[in-house]
């Protein structure tokens, strides 16, 4: 059978998207969990929440519902930043070292009796409050304040009957990362090199070695 002339890959990075990922946290990350369920399982689940509640767009604890990236404590109600004036009659001002002549500076007052919630009615994080020098009064609840500790997309011992693929990077080396499901049996290839032999045969130039897998949390992108 002929098939038409077509091209079936043409490279996966075009010049426009160099760099796209460029601060964005995604070129530094962990692929600590890799499963496969059967069917659908909704993200507030794989997060831990209690029921599909927090799945619904809209409501103040939809788990979707964290403050944008350029959020700061000053997005918080009961805190703001406030410039004092320079006065020369006083000693209010910044009147040493490499800022004189005096100049003014930012006072953060902060109202402990206020509920401190995030601008823009968003929730996540969700945490304690503030004190009037900029201490957390308790300590961050990180068990249950988004979804549990123990959720399925953080807990590396998958379970459940849907689960039908779960890998194990727990490794020395490539080849021996295994499915914890038994369910799969994996071969890891990685870029290597061909060439013709004398008899126009493909053959692997050189040797393919396994890769190494980093388990030392110091080295890696957590």
């Amino acid at each position: 059978m002929a098939y038409p002339n077509y091209t079936s890959h043409n490279g996966f990075v075009k010049e426009e998207y160099e760099s796209c990922f460029k601060d964005s946290g995604l070129n530094d990350f962990d692929l600590a969990t890799t499963r496969v369920y059967k069917g659908v399982k909704p993200m507030w689940e794989q997060l831990g929440f209690e029921d599909d509640t927090f799945d619904v767009p809209g409501n103040k604890k939809y788990w979707k519902n964290f403050i944008p990236k350029e959020y700061n404590f000053t997005n918080l109600s009961g805190i703001d930043v406030v410039e004092v004036p320079i006065d020369y009659t006083t000693d209010i001002g910044v009147s040493k070292g490499s800022k004189t002549p005096r100049t003014f500076y930012n006072e953060v007052i902060i109202d402990e009796e206020v509920e401190q919630q995030w601008d823009g009615n968003y929730l996540y994080p969700i945490l304690p409050k503030i004190d009037k020098y900029g201490n957390f009064k308790d300590d961050v609840n990180v068990e249950t304040s988004y979804g549990v500790s123990d959720a399925p997309i953080t807990n590396l011992k998958g379970k459940g009957q849907d689960l039908i693929f779960d890998l194990d990077l727990n490794q020395d080396t490539t080849d021996d990362i295994i499915d914890k499901t038994r369910y799969t049996i994996l071969d890891y290839y990685k870029d290597f090199e061909l060439f013709l032999d004398d008899d126009l045969r493909l053959q692997i130039r050189g040797k393919i070695k396994p890769d190494t897998i980093e388990k030392n949390s110091v080295e890696q992108a957590f």
